[in-house]
């Protein structure tokens, strides 16, 4: 029996990384609008215009699926924001944080279900949201607050509650891009988030208020 050819081989795989990522689109809005208990298998399989077998051979079952399709997601952040953490090690605390905030920024643009997602679990009695805390947000919650350590150290921002402006600063790039008024097409996601993130950080360093002018 002829063994099939490398090219066949190939195109094989790249139709099964095709097929997975279909559905782990597909099942990062499903549980992004109908959370893990209202997301069912064969919606995510009609959704990713895949087989429902399909979703069971890839990924064995659908707490599987979830946490797959959490790492697509988030994962992708995570280990962006680690490798910023490595090559921006030697700047200023404030520099550190504008980079990563521009990640943050480029994420919410592109992946806004991922939101409603964690908001999903966050709402359930599941183990779910404390896993993904502890593998996830948590880790880039907590990133961003010692950056903000580091500053306040350094004198470079007052000395406020430091989980509260990381709520802040986060919560409003997540906020932004979950309910932007239509979602900025693809070429011009970058531009949007460059802007997006130039107004917060100007907002961090200078706020909104005017300087008075001296009377005459």
């Amino acid at each position: 029996m002829a063994r099939p050819s490398r090219r066949k081989a190939s195109q094989a795989a790249q139709e099964n990384q095709n097929s997975r990522e279909a559905i782990l689109d597909a099942a990062l809005q499903s549980f992004a609008r109908d959370g893990y208990d209202g997301a069912s298998l064969p919606r995510i399989a009609k959704l990713a215009k895949v087989a429902p077998p399909l979703i069971h051979y890839y990924f064995g079952s659908k707490e599987k699926l979830w946490r797959e399709t959490v790492d697509y997601s988030l994962g992708e952040l995570k280990r962006e924001a680690e490798a910023i953490s490595q090559a921006t090690r030697a700047l200023a605390p404030l520099d550190r944080l504008r980079a990563l905030l521009q990640a943050h920024t480029l994420f919410a643009a592109k992946w806004p279900d991922h939101f409603f997602m964690i908001i999903a679990e966050a709402r359930s009695d599941s183990g779910r949201f404390d896993w993904l805390q502890e593998n996830y947000t948590g880790v880039l919650f907590n990133d961003v607050v010692a950056i903000l350590r580091d500053a306040r150290d350094a004198g470079a921002i007052r000395d406020v509650p430091l989980d509260q402006l990381a709520i802040v600063l986060i919560g409003g790039i997540l906020l932004y891009f979950t309910v932007y008024p239509s979602r900025p097409p693809k070429e011009e996601i970058d531009k949007v988030t460059v802007q997006f993130c130039d107004m917060m950080y100007s907002l961090l360093l200078d706020g909104v208020r005017t300087q008075d002018k001296a009377k005459p």
